[in-house]
């Protein structure tokens, strides 16, 4: 149903290639990590058994030895210690060495380019001096050095510091958000967010490194509708999933902002969330790794469907995630809601999340997952 709903279908040839490539890639990586990989586990357990006893048969057949050469040593040693000529060398400069976790400081936010201070929403309670925005959104990287409050930075940001530097790689780009209803008014919107972002759609798929452990990513972002799901961003997810599923790779999905599904494309939008949930539940059967990290404002759809369904989801800290926003629930019930009811600490108090993260422990909290979570039989293990 949801196919209709976007622009950027390939052409038959390029589908039939595109079907190749996929077979071709599932065949080889299927050997390559269910085979090959099992295999060699094996026969490095083999070398290992027989190193050990081979060690055990070498001790003995040396020990007579060894007592020869400490006899000898000891006579040598009661003649005297042989003349020696020391020369003093001099200590080599030591660099210091940059730890490989810490956020890459490709990109600096824009924001850093204004000339003064903003005041931290937490001054009043916690005592919070006036912050200096190039020092706010440069070095501290958007964060509260008080409080640890964090301010709110573009999508782009994530995309430079947090992957290793040149390992980003995007796919399905030519998919395009449309507007299948024609609905009123909407053309005129997706050509601005386009024009706007340089971009088809609200969601970003691409594959990258994390300290050169290859993982698949799926982005949605604020600057396009607000981060909405529509069918182009549904169909670029599946194909995410599918990727990751053929190369036995890590799945990513960073919520920079989402504002739910995009209610302009209707029945077709709704569908998109059954539709990525059984994408991402058939990765996740497959022995996939799956993690969520929400930022700034995560609602709606998404957050209940194919994004609440992972069994590791993070926030970053300040952020507020939640299945409907403060607005809806005020129009739905006509009762407004505490300030903090979106909170990441609230979302960590009813189990939705797992934890809270620190933007500039990004990088490093990511790595830790990838290299303690999931299966231990993932390909990079």
């Amino acid at each position: 149903m949801g196919m209709v709903g976007f622009g950027g279908h390939p052409d038959p040839a390029e589908t039939f290639f595109n079907k190749f490539q996929e077979k071709s890639e599932k065949v080889y990586y299927n050997l390559r990590y269910d085979v090959v990989k099992t295999s060699h586990k094996q026969v490095k357990k083999m070398f290992r058994e027989v190193s050990g006893e081979g060690s055990v048969v070498m001790k003995r057949l040396s020990t007579p030895l060894r007592t020869v050469k400490d006899f000898l040593a000891k006579d040598s040693a009661k003649q005297g210690p042989p003349l020696r000529i020391t020369y003093n060398k001099m200590a080599p400069t030591s660099q210091p060495v940059q730890d490989p976790l810490e956020l890459t400081d490709t990109y600096t936010s824009p924001k850093a380019n204004e000339d003064r201070t903003i005041t931290c929403p937490n001054s009043h309670t916690h005592g919070c001096k006036d912050l200096w925005i190039p020092d706010l959104y440069g070095e501290f990287a958007g964060v509260c050095e008080n409080c640890g409050h964090h301010f709110p930075l573009e999508y782009k940001w994530y995309l430079h510091n947090i992957f290793d530097t040149d390992s980003t790689f995007y796919f399905a780009t030519d998919i395009t958000s449309g507007n299948p209803l024609n609905y009123t008014g909407f053309d005129a919107r997706l050509k601005d967010a386009k024009k706007r972002t340089g971009r088809n759609s609200g969601n970003l798929a691409f594959v990258a490194n994390v300290m050169d452990i290859k993982i698949v990513v799926s982005m949605l972002y604020q600057d396009f509708r607000s981060g909405t799901v529509g069918s182009a961003e549904g169909e670029k997810f599946v194909q995410a999933c599918e990727l990751a599923t053929r190369k036995k790779r890590p799945l990513l999905s960073y919520v920079h902002t989402t504002g739910g599904i995009r209610i302009q494309e209707g029945t077709l939008g709704v569908t998109q969330m059954p539709k990525c949930t059984m994408a991402v539940r058939e990765y996740i059967d497959a022995g996939g790794l799956y993690i969520v990290v929400y930022d700034n404002n995560s609602y709606a759809g998404p957050v209940a469907s194919f994004l609440g369904c992972s069994p590791y989801q993070f926030a970053i800290r300040s952020s507020r995630v939640g299945f409907a926003g403060p607005r809806v629930i005020r129009e739905t019930t006509g009762t407004d809601i505490p300030p903090d009811y979106h909170s990441a600490r609230n979302a960590l108090k009813r189990g939705h999340i797992q934890g809270i993260w620190d933007r500039r422990d990004f990088r490093r909290n990511l790595h830790k997952c990838l290299m303690t979570m999931g299966s231990h039989n993932l390909y990079y293990r």
